[in-house]
């Protein structure tokens, strides 16, 4: 076991715990023992709890990075970054067209 101390299996107190379970603590056996992507459980409710509260964290997670002064000048960025790259791909198909908008076509002639 990890924690240093010898304890018995909860299901089975003859025989010595394996680990213990991420969601409740409890100390399992290697016949109890139940692997989930999460971590090690001592039963499938315990799994599925704590696959629940994994999707909740990340979901949280999520909104916390959206929100904010940071997440929304990072929205603002991306959407300048969108109306720019869309403005540049237009001022390309107009110069190579041979459309001659004047500003624009100095301007792609200068880059290219």
């Amino acid at each position: 076991m990890s924690s240093g101390t010898l304890s018995s299996c909860l299901n089975h107190p003859s025989i010595e715990a394996v680990g213990r379970c991420k969601q409740c603590g409890k100390p399992f056996c290697g016949t109890c023992e139940i692997l989930g992507p999460t971590g090690r459980f001592c039963s499938d409710a315990c799994k599925q709890r704590h696959e629940v509260f994994v999707k909740r964290a990340s979901k949280l997670d999520d909104m916390r990075r959206t929100s904010g002064v940071f997440g929304k000048l990072m929205a603002r960025l991306k959407k300048l970054l969108v109306y720019a790259a869309a403005i540049l791909i237009i001022a390309v198909v107009i110069h190579f067209f041979g459309v001659r908008v004047p500003i624009v076509s100095d301007i792609i002639s200068k880059v290219l």
